[in-house]
């Protein structure tokens, strides 16, 4: 009889409860940076110019490389992202793909962003409205295809591209590199400049047949000012210049750079190699990955981020990975040299504590990712199971 009651109030208990509101995301109008259609965006694999065009493998012709005066030599095809159309994958910083990625999870209810400057973000946008519940089933089928490209875009930067956006943020915080070239001026006085505007004397031998031949120290001084962080961030400002006639390097201040600058800057040296955490506060560009990390700002990456950077740690003494992400990952990096005489005892005393710091923080979260997670092949076939979100893929 007891059994019986109980049962009665059960069933009377479910049918007085009213059953969960359904979540209905804001309209797409209303967001900005979000797409209802396909980006204008493919896949393909091929390598990048200096110039960023992408020459694909499937369509690599001699006369295609001559023209373009590239050759990729050993280089292994990458998968980049190619768009026809606004918006322009190619065209956008770190922040910005980042923004356009997880404004797609946003909009479906998102609430799980650890990295500050993004839930700030999204906390202060009219249309957002958090949902634990958050199902990554209610992505359609273009939301995850836009994601996937999104997350390729960010993954197919080159570190020579990184490495060009990272110092034009530090040139415009006030770095100086030392670099510049100089030339001999009258009585044998050296003159600091980026081109010989204001040289009087000779610069070419006159020929025959009509073409000025440059003197060789001519040829040399231009090479070096083509070559100079400082004439290419600060050339344009001869008052600048006359400062720093003593050709000595100057420290960056991140204080001159917006809070979005520092973000960007945060974004990429991590992208880079370095550990950094994105934020705006943050006063140093990159931390250090030979002191002791803090749990504090580990917290503050995604599981991605936190794979990758356990991951440097055994990557900058040498190791191989079996997992192709990785090693394809890390190839891109120029001070990446995979030894196979690797062994763990080369990890020093602070190596292994924040790698364990690491590991702990990526349990915290749900536990270490793996290449799957990373790219998802096929987001569209995912549409009959609830699943969980890709982690790879949010903040």
């Amino acid at each position: 009889m007891r059994v019986l009651v109980l049962a009665t109030l059960a069933l009377s208990g479910t049918a007085l409860a009213e059953p969960p509101a359904e979540y209905v995301p804001a309209p797409a109008s209303e967001i900005a940076g979000y797409s209802e259609k396909l980006l204008p965006c493919e896949k393909v694999k091929g390598w990048k110019t200096k110039s960023g065009t992408i020459i694909r493998a499937d369509e690599v012709t001699e006369e295609k490389l001559g023209a373009w005066n590239f050759d990729p030599g050993d280089e292994p095809a990458t998968e980049y992202v190619s768009c026809k159309g606004e918006p322009n994958l190619q065209s956008k910083s770190l922040r910005e793909l980042s923004l356009l990625r997880n404004t797609i999870f946003a909009r479906y209810g998102w609430a799980g962003f650890r990295k500050p400057w993004l839930r700030e973000h999204f906390q202060q946008q009219p249309w957002y409205k958090p949902d634990p519940k958050f199902s990554y089933k209610r992505l359609s089928k273009v939301d995850r295809q836009n994601v996937e490209l999104i997350a390729q875009a960010e993954l197919g930067l080159r570190y020579a591209d990184l490495e060009k956006m990272k110092e034009q943020l530090l040139g415009k915080a006030g770095q100086w590199w030392g670099d510049l070239p100089s030339y001999e001026g009258k009585n044998g006085k050296q003159v600091i400049a980026c081109d010989l505007s204001a040289y009087k004397g000779k610069t070419h031998l006159d020929r025959d047949y009509g073409h000025p031949e440059p003197l060789a120290w001519v040829e040399k001084f231009e090479a070096e000012a083509w070559a100079s962080k400082d004439c290419t961030h600060h050339g344009d400002d001869g008052e600048a210049l006359k400062k720093h006639r003593a050709n000595t390097p100057v420290a960056p201040d991140l204080g001159k750079l917006s809070p979005e600058e520092r973000i960007e800057l945060g974004l990429i040296s991590r992208a880079m190699g370095d550990f950094a955490v994105d934020e705006d506060q943050r006063e140093q560009a990159a931390g250090s990955l030979d002191e002791v990390l803090k749990v504090k700002e580990l917290r503050m990456l995604s599981l991605r981020d936190l794979r990758l950077l356990r991951n440097t740690i055994f990557a900058r003494r040498g190791r191989s990975f079996k997992s192709e992400l990785l090693q394809e990952h890390f190839q891109r990096m120029p001070w990446y040299t995979p030894d196979p005489a690797y062994s763990d005892k080369r990890l020093t005393k602070t190596d292994k504590r924040n790698i364990e710091l690491i590991l702990q923080v990526e349990k915290e979260f749900g536990g270490a990712l793996q290449d799957k997670d990373f790219r998802v092949e096929n987001p569209s076939g995912a549409g009959d199971v609830d699943e969980p979100v890709p982690p790879a893929l949010v903040a």
